[in-house]
């Protein structure tokens, strides 16, 4: 999963991925937050993280 998140903020140079205390991950995308699985359960899951990401990138700007 480290190599897709630092794929995500290579893509996504503005946001930032962190640890909960949870042990999930949390993309702040300028005042919103995404929450996430730290292991997705699905070979889906980076692409749908990374179309949400997306869409919050386009409110923001």
């Amino acid at each position: 999963m480290t190599r897709h998140i630092r794929e995500l903020q290579r893509r996504f140079p503005g946001i930032q991925i962190n640890r909960t205390r949870g042990g999930h991950l949390v993309a702040t995308v300028g005042t919103s937050r995404i929450f996430m699985a730290a292991t997705p359960s699905d070979h889906r899951a980076i692409h749908n993280i990374r179309a949400m990401i997306k869409r919050e990138v386009r409110k923001q700007s």
